[in-house]
């Protein structure tokens, strides 16, 4: 037909299967690069996200972006993270593999809220933290400590009223991250006794069919052999008998 169209790749190198990258900072300028090329806009059709099961890194990068999408179109603290994820996973089963990569998603959301409450040099911050487009010079001075500044940011006021707001912000979602880490724990014991007692019961079941299938076995062999025995039986009786009237009969006659 003579179409063609753009294909845009991005490529998480440095991210472990079964792991989280190496700082919310160097996966948020990841992801704001992804958003700077257009590739997760509307006008340009769904985007692909993947990895190798289609979950974990998959699932980290879309809660990621789906909560900060959700916050710069709502208030911040009216966002609940794990029920977005439980939203999610209603579609595609098994989003987030480990409690690292959940604990990660509320780090990487922390993080990206504070560019959404107004701090224009988060962004920044993000590249010099960053490890992982370039490699650290020795000459390359420490991040500058965040000011308060009291500028103007997409007509809104950046001075201690925001800075407390992303307090508040760090602080709720940290202790979201501490629960739902705590309720992790408590929900991986409970699913190891629970395996466990499925393990124990398994077993005795296969010890009770190992014994039924012995006492078949035996009630088989039993009625295999009972008529050619009983045939036997009956056939030495006759045989006995016979035996016993010839006898008689022999010793009357010789006398």
């Amino acid at each position: 037909s003579g179409e063609s169209r753009m294909i845009f790749h991005f490529h998480y190198t440095t991210w472990p299967d079964f792991g989280v990258p190496e700082s919310p900072a160097s996966f948020l300028n990841f992801l704001f690069k992804v958003r700077e090329s257009g590739s997760l806009s509307p006008e340009h059709g769904p985007a692909v996200v993947h990895c190798s099961a289609g979950i974990g890194r998959s699932g980290t990068f879309s809660l990621v972006d789906t909560c900060l999408v959700l916050m710069e179109k709502k208030d911040p603290f009216s966002v609940d993270i794990k029920k977005v994820l439980l939203d999610m996973r209603k579609y595609r089963m098994g989003l987030i593999q480990t409690p690292d990569q959940l604990r990660f998603s509320y780090m990487a959301v922390i993080e990206g809220a504070k560019f959404i409450m107004g701090d224009s040099t988060i962004q920044k911050r993000w590249k010099e933290l960053s490890k992982e487009d370039q490699a650290p010079s020795s000459e390359q001075s420490p991040p500058h400590p965040t000011k308060i500044t009291t500028e103007k940011y997409n007509g809104n006021s950046i001075g201690l009223e925001n800075k407390d707001q992303m307090e508040k912000i760090n602080t709720d979602l940290s202790n979201k991250v501490q629960d739902i880490t705590d309720g992790n724990i408590e929900s991986t014991v409970r699913k190891r006794l629970r395996e466990d007692r499925k393990a124990n019961t398994a077993q005795k079941l296969q010890q009770m069919k190992q014994k039924l299938n012995e006492t078949e076995r035996k009630r088989k062999r039993w009625l295999y052999w009972k008529p050619i025995l009983t045939k036997i039986g009956f056939g030495t009786l006759i045989l006995v008998g016979a035996y016993s009237c010839w006898k008689m009969y022999f010793q009357e006659h010789s006398l």
